[in-house]
């Protein structure tokens, strides 16, 4: 079997497993998603920098859109840059989701999205639920240039539900990439109006044939997310150059210190990225192992990561993890391979906080608290805990900071963390 053509396919099925956890078993208790009784507010940044957003709307015509009929369509992406301003201000909002009210006012695209955000919808609709962010603010005047990482979102899923991930990092000095990746995202709103939502094939399609049609374009999804972040890397090398009126950050980004991160789907995406292109110098996977194939994408062409590997990932019991025993030992025995062949200084974290799951790497959890307070409190515990161990990566590996959270015991009763690389 091309074990390439199960791994999209593998994410997805992981997902579903691994999120069933709430309703089922006891060990975990995320909240549940009854209606908002009190909007939730995402955290505020811990870093001294506020933070810039502005989006962009890219065609990589050097690529077919493989979902249209129109041979002359080509790849089109939505992507959104979050950058250091100067000024912090806990009072500053900005739209949590930006289009929210045009996707609102579309019955099926409403349908999907209160399917995802729940009774959250309407108070991101109406903006009680915000981001910190001051959409095309000044960028911040020091330091001269900013290290990137690139982040790509899970299938059916959007980037704004990591918000939280996204503004902590931008307040300690870095600039975030966020992908939309079209028809892997639920919904993609372009500067022309244009909303399209992610592909799900035929809608009379039934369960087992979905499950089938997706297994089928695995391959091709995965490279199509790591060809979307390159492209991305190729548009923002040529914009860096340029002037100001051109492109906000203009020559500000430092491309030498680049990273390509991912959660779920998302992190095989960043992974087979860093596979293909030495331009990022670390990766990071949040939960986004291929249960029960492998850790990591591969291919019949070979390539490994050759970057500083994070592989960030909630505990699993094996009997939430998609597959049989032979299976699960299997995976674990080609996990640890595909780990040992990454570089020096590549770490598998694997969090055993209480109520961690596959969706604490998000906003899910924090927004489906709906303002009780202990299910908060783990949410943001969970988030806290993501975010570091990020951050510390990154400041390791592009800021080149001396970070000996890696080496701590400090945090052993909730990460088991293993250095990996030859």
């Amino acid at each position: 079997m091309n074990r390439a053509l199960t791994l999209l396919g593998c994410v997805a099925v992981s997902s579903v497993m691994i999120q069933s956890q709430t309703a089922s078993d006891p060990t975990v208790t995320a909240p549940s998603a009854a209606p908002a009784v009190m909007a939730p507010q995402i955290p505020i940044p811990s870093g001294p920098f506020g933070i810039g957003r502005t989006g962009y709307d890219w065609t990589d015509n050097s690529r077919p859109n493989r979902y249209s009929t129109d041979q002359q369509a080509h790849r089109e992406l939505m992507v959104y840059v979050w950058y250091p301003t100067s000024q912090k201000d806990a009072e500053t909002t900005g739209a949590y989701l930006p289009a929210a009210k045009q996707m609102d006012a579309i019955p099926d695209i409403q349908h999907r999205m209160q399917q995802e955000f729940e009774g959250n919808w309407p108070l991101i609709v109406s903006g009680t639920i915000a981001s910190h962010v001051s959409d095309s603010a000044p960028v911040a005047r020091n330091p001269k240039h900013f290290p990137v990482v690139f982040f790509s979102h899970g299938s059916g899923g959007t980037s704004f539900e990591s918000t939280s991930l996204i503004e902590d990092l931008v307040s300690h000095g870095y600039v975030v990439v966020a992908i939309e990746h079209t028809y892997t995202a639920i919904a993609v709103a372009f500067s022309n109006g244009k909303i399209v939502l992610q592909d799900q094939g035929p809608a009379d399609l039934t369960p087992q044939q979905r499950f089938q049609r997706m297994m089928a374009g695995a391959a091709a999804g995965i490279s199509e997310g790591a060809a979307d972040i390159r492209f991305v890397l190729d548009k923002l090398t040529e914009l860096n150059s340029a002037d100001t009126q051109h492109f906000l950050l203009a020559r500000r980004l430092d491309l030498n210190s680049v990273a390509a991160m991912g959660h779920s789907a998302g992190g095989a995406f960043a992974a087979r990225a860093c596979q293909l292109d030495g331009r990022f110098k670390a990766c990071i996977d949040l939960d986004g192992e291929l249960v029960p194939v492998a850790a990591l994408p591969e291919y019949p062409d070979g390539k490994t990561i050759q970057q500083p590997l994070l592989f960030l990932e909630a505990y699993h019991p094996e009997s939430r993890m998609g597959g049989t025993h032979a299976q699960i030992e299997e995976y674990y025995k080609k996990k640890e391979e595909q780990l040992q062949s990454c570089p020096a200084g590549s770490y598998d974290v694997v969090l055993k906080s209480p109520g961690i799951f596959h969706g604490s790497f998000s906003d899910y959890p924090l927004l489906a608290a709906a303002g009780n307070a202990d299910a908060t409190a783990m949410a943001l515990h969970n988030l806290h805990l993501t975010q570091m161990f990020v951050r510390a990566f990154l400041d390791k590996y592009l800021k080149h900071e001396k970070e000996p959270l890696f080496e701590s015991k400090e945090f052993h009763a909730e990460a088991t963390i293993q250095q990996y690389g030859h």
